[in-house]
């Protein structure tokens, strides 16, 4: 999701650490789900800062009134900078209960279910991740292919909403 060479600073010397912690307030079903989208919206919203050497080797950040003004040290990074992503992943939890496959599960259906299955795709339709724990019931192959392609018609609302929810968040 992260191309790496984005967070580097000075080649072999420098680069940030990108964290993120999810905290999770109330949950009504398919959390794993809500946290990738969460960290998804997160990272497309960070904005890597300007930052200069000291005198003494480290990292300093240029406050905003400094950009682009003469300083003692030129600045490692020119500007302000999004992160950008590459192959955005998007995820969707099924759970399997009898002969029925249920996207999108609330905490209430979960909590029927005999067993579930979440898929993973990047933004170009590719498998990222499948993750089936044990449980009474098998994923047969027509089962597993059902809930990809469930995922695909997911992935393509999710993009639009995240583009939308990003387009109208404000940028200082």
């Amino acid at each position: 999701m992260i191309d790496l060479k984005e967070l580097s600073l000075i080649k072999g010397k420098a680069a940030w650490m990108a964290y993120l912690d999810i905290y999770c307030l109330d949950a009504d079903g398919a959390l794993f789900d809500a946290a990738l989208l969460s960290a998804v919206a997160a990272f497309s919203h960070l904005r890597i800062p300007v930052v200069s050497l000291n005198d003494e080797g480290r990292m300093v950040m240029v406050s905003k009134e400094l950009e682009g003004e003469k300083l003692d040290k030129e600045p490692v990074d020119k500007e302000r900078r999004k992160l950008s992503l590459k192959s955005i992943p998007f995820s969707l939890t099924c759970i399997l209960h009898k002969n029925y496959i249920l996207a999108d599960p609330t905490f209430e259906e979960e909590s029927i279910m005999e067993t579930f299955i979440t898929v993973v795709l990047n933004s170009s339709g590719q498998l990222v991740s499948l993750y089936k724990p044990g449980g009474p019931v098998l994923a047969h192959t027509s089962v597993i292919q059902e809930c990809v392609a469930l995922t695909r018609q997911r992935m393509k609302e999710l993009e639009e909403i995240i583009d939308e929810a990003i387009s109208t968040m404000e940028i200082d």
